[in-house]
């Protein structure tokens, strides 16, 4: 026979399984929400940058609103835009002469590239020779 103290009381193993249920649950809660918060942030540079349409603009609002360290994140993507537009306004503009010389070459390449001949509509065909064109002549003596 087993002695009382032995055998574990049944309402501390009702607890303790209803504690592991409750933090496998939790668990499976945040490991659903993480690929929903990963599409999130892949979409906030677009948000940075006002591209989105309506249906995302509003996901990553809510995101943003309902969680700090996305929040924060945004934060860093609105930064890092900020001083690559600044990076690449100091650049400045190209020079006129840069845009004709530009320009030129691409016009020089186009009269180079050789055109090509246009196809014949299925089922028909062209005559490429006077040859071709006096066989394809119809015969008026038979």
């Amino acid at each position: 026979m087993v002695a009382a103290s032995e055998a574990p009381a049944p309402a501390v193993e009702v607890v303790a399984m209803i504690d592991v249920l409750m933090a496998v649950q939790a668990f499976d809660q945040t490991i659903n929400k993480q690929p929903a918060r990963h599409e999130i942030e892949e979409l906030l540079p677009w948000y940075a940058t006002g591209t989105l349409n309506g249906r995302d603009t509003e996901r990553v609002e809510q995101a943003i609103a309902g969680d700090g360290e996305l929040a924060h994140r945004y934060e860093l993507v609105r930064g890092e835009l900020a001083e690559i537009t600044r990076l690449n306004e100091a650049l400045g503009v190209p020079s006129a002469r840069a845009m004709e010389k530009l320009f030129a070459a691409i016009n020089a390449e186009e009269a180079r590239a050789p055109r090509p001949r246009p196809r014949p509509i299925s089922g028909t065909r062209f005559p490429t020779s006077a040859r071709d064109s006096a066989r394809e002549k119809p015969s008026l003596t038979k």
